[in-house]
C-alpha cells in the first residue's frame, strides 16, 4: 500500500472516530423538557407582576425597577433556571396577571397571587410559598357606634342587625378576596379599590366600614403607618385561610415540577412577619 492510500485511511479512521466521539457526547448530555428548553433558547423567563405596587410583595425603586419580595424571588428564580429575567407588568389587576400566563405573554407570574379554583382553570400553580389569612380590618369608631346602637361584641354579630345590609366592605379589585367576599358574605356591599392606600384611607376616615385583604400586606401597612391603629383595628377571629403560589402558563407542566422543586429546595415556606420584617425599613412610611 502506497503512502498516499495509508493518509487516505489515516485520515478516514479520524473522521470516523471524531464522528463517533460527537455522536457519543450528544447521547451523554441530558434531554432539557421542550418547555424549559424554550427559556434557554431565549435566555428570559418573562415574569408577569401586577402594575400597581402592593408594598412590600410589589414595590418600584428609585430607577423605576420592581423591587419588593416578590422580584427578589423572580431573579433568584431565573439565576438558579440559568437565565435572566424579564418582567411583564402591563396588568393592573391580579386576575389580569394570571390572565397574562394564561395567553402565554408570560412564562409564570411571581405576584403575591392565591391560588382559588376559578384561576386554576387557566393555568397551573406550584406548591405554595407563603402561608398567610385574609383579615378583616374595621373602623373603630363605627364598629363602637354599632355596639352602642345594637348591644353587639364582635363583628359576626352584625350579621343580624337592620344596618347590616348598608355597611360597605373594600376590596381590592380582581383579587381573590373580591371573590371570597361575594362567596362568604353575599349581603355585603362591596367597594372595590385599586390600591392599599386609597382603600385604607376611606376605612381610616369611617366612609367605609371595613376591608378584607391580605394579612401579610395590612400588617406591613399598619407598621409603616402606626397611626393608622388609632382609628382601625383587625379582627383576631375572622380569618380565610390563604396560600401564595406562583403561576405558570398552561403548556409548561415540566416548568411547574422544576418550579415545585425550586421553592422545596430553595425558598421554603416563608412566614409573613419574616418577609415584613426584612422589607420594612426599605420605603417610606405611606403617610
Amino acid at each position: 500500500m502506497g503512502t498516499l492510500s495509508r493518509m487516505i485511511l489515516l485520515g478516514l479512521g479520524m473522521m470516523l472516530g471524531l464522528g463517533l466521539s460527537v455522536r457519543q457526547a450528544a447521547a451523554d448530555e441530558p434531554v432539557v423538557f421542550p418547555d424549559i428548553q424554550r427559556i434557554v433558547d431565549a435566555g428570559t423567563i418573562r415574569v408577569a407582576i401586577r402594575a400597581l405596587d402592593a408594598a412590600p410583595m410589589i414595590m418600584t425603586d428609585a430607577d423605576g425597577a420592581p423591587s419588593g419580595s416578590e422580584p427578589d424571588l423572580a431573579r433568584d428564580l431565573a439565576k438558579k433556571l440559568g437565565v435572566k429575567v424579564t418582567f411583564v407588568r402591563t396588568a393592573e389587576t391580579y386576575d389580569e396577571v394570571v390572565d397574562l400566563v394564561a395567553r402565554k405573554e408570560a412564562d409564570i407570574a411571581v405576584s403575591y397571587l392565591s391560588g382559588g379554583v376559578q384561576r386554576a382553570r387557566y393555568v397551573y400553580f406550584s406548591r405554595p410559598y407563603i402561608r398567610q389569612s385574609g383579615r378583616l380590618a374595621y373602623n373603630r369608631a363605627h364598629f363602637a357606634r354599632l355596639r352602642r346602637d345594637y348591644g353587639i361584641e364582635n363583628l359576626r354579630a352584625i350579621e343580624g342587625i337592620p344596618e347590616a345590609a348598608l355597611l360597605e366592605v373594600g376590596v381590592i379589585a380582581g383579587s381573590v378576596y373580591e371573590t371570597n367576599l361575594e362567596r362568604d358574605f353575599p349581603g355585603s356591599r362591596l367597594r372595590r379599590f385599586e390600591n392599599l392606600n386609597d382603600m385604607m384611607a376611606a376605612l381610616r376616615n369611617g366612609d367605609i366600614f371595613a376591608v378584607m385583604n391580605g394579612g401579610l400586606q395590612l400588617d406591613y401597612y399598619l407598621r409603616s403607618n402606626p397611626a393608622t391603629a388609632i382609628y382601625v383595628a383587625v379582627d383576631p377571629d375572622i380569618r380565610q385561610p390563604d396560600e401564595i403560589r406562583i403561576a405558570i402558563r398552561p403548556d409548561a407542566p415540566n416548568l411547574l415540577r422544576w418550579v415545585d422543586l425550586y421553592l422545596a429546595n430553595h425558598v421554603g415556606m416563608l412566614e409573613d412577619s419574616e418577609i415584613v420584617q426584612r422589607y420594612l425599613n426599605r420605603e417610606q412610611p405611606i403617610e
